[in-house]
Parts: C-alpha cells; structure tokens; sequence
C-alpha cells in the first residue's frame, strides 16, 4: 500500500493536516531550531509511528519492517531520515511524546532553569537525557541528591526564601527598636539602608529625597 493510500483510509483529515504542518515547518526549520520547535513535530511523530505499525504489519513499535517503513514516512515528508543527527533528535522528541509523564518532568526541569540556561537548551537529545536523569533518581528515591533535578533545585529556593524572610523579620524587629525608624543611618548597611527606602516610598519620593540630600550637601560647602 501506497504512503498516500494508508494516509487516506488510517487518518482523518485534522491528523493529515498536522503531517502537511510538519512538511511545512521543516523546510522552514532546518537544523538550528530551538527546543520548543522540535517539540512541534511530537504529534506528527505519534501520527506516524501509527501508520508504520500499519504498514508493517505490527502491534508494536519495533523490529526492522516498523523501522523502514518509518523511516519511509519520514523522507516522505521531506525529512531527511538518512542523517542520524536528525533522526536521534525526532527519535529523542519522540520518546519524549511516548509518556506523559515525560513532558511533564522535562517542564519542571525547564522551569527552574535560568533564561540563559533554558535558552542553551536546544537539543531534544539532551532534554531525553536530562529527564532520563531525573526519572531514574525518581525511581531510585534519589533525586533530591541531584543538584539540578526539579525537587532540589525548588528546596535550594525554598531555603534562600526562608533566609531572605528571617532577615527581614530580623530587620523589622531592629526598626521597631529604634522607636519606630526604619533604619539606623550610622550602623545599617548600606544595601539594607537603600532596600528599606525602596520597599518604603515610591520612586518619584525617593528620586526627591535623594536630590534633596544632594543639594544639601552643595550648600553646606562653603563657596570657594
């Protein structure tokens, strides 16, 4: 059977309009995409998985016949299957679509990661690896021993917020020793002195304040 007859009698017409998408969106792509655009092509990917147990005469998703005729869906539509860098970067995309479970830890790993850190993250390869990582430390009841794993990273920002907090609280309890001022101007420091003064007044008063103490200061010189 034909790759356009299997596709006519197996999919609906919403489902071959995601392959036409994913023609479209390579010869666009090429190879320098970022992550999220490799992702795109996971539903497509599960379309055609479908269609080559079809093809193959399978229930499952293995051996050399499911392989060819995979391979066969991929190069009909225009992607170059015969490069092994594209298709371990669709393969890893794919196994990525396999389990929902893996996406969702590949999203906890991308949210705690930095902008330039999710930034320099391109590669499906290296997102499989990395949710790999996690789920076997998952698995194991290790991976909070991971430093870049989902959970530690969240303790580690959990912690720094409790620190951040008990300064603060330290900080309101010096204030209202003093009378009420929100700061000491001779013992403060002064990124504590300048923290207070901006979690205190607005930007135009604080702007005023210091242009105040400025030209205070200007006068108090004596001229010449």
């Amino acid at each position: 059977m034909s790759i356009e007859d299997i596709q006519q009698t197996e999919l609906t017409q919403s489902q071959r309009d995601v392959l036409s998408k994913d023609k479209a969106r390579w010869r666009k792509l090429g190879t320098g995409a970022h992550l999220d655009e490799w992702l795109e092509f996971g539903p497509g990917l599960m379309i055609r998985r479908h269609l080559a147990q079809k093809l193959a005469h399978t229930n499952k998703p293995e051996g050399r016949g499911y392989a060819a005729a995979f391979g066969r869906l991929m190069l009909h539509d225009g992607m170059p299957w015969t490069d092994n860098t594209i298709k371990n970067s669709m393969t890893a995309v794919l196994w990525l679509n396999d389990h929902p479970e893996r996406l969702i830890v590949l999203r906890e790993i991308r949210e705690q990661m930095s902008p330039g850190q999710r930034s320099r993250l391109n590669s499906p390869i290296s997102a499989r690896q990395q949710v790999e990582k996690v789920l076997a430390a998952r698995a194991g009841g290790t991976e909070e021993k991971m430093r870049e794993s989902p959970v530690a990273i969240l303790k580690r920002k959990n912690a720094e917020l409790e620190r951040s907090l008990v300064h603060a609280e330290e900080r309101l309890a010096a204030a209202e020793s003093r009378d009420g001022s929100l700061f000491d101007l001779k013992r403060d420091k002064i990124e504590d002195i300048v923290q207070t003064v901006v979690a205190t007044v607005t930007e135009s008063r604080a702007k005023t304040i210091a242009q105040g103490i400025l030209a205070a200061y200007k006068k108090s010189k004596p001229a010449g």
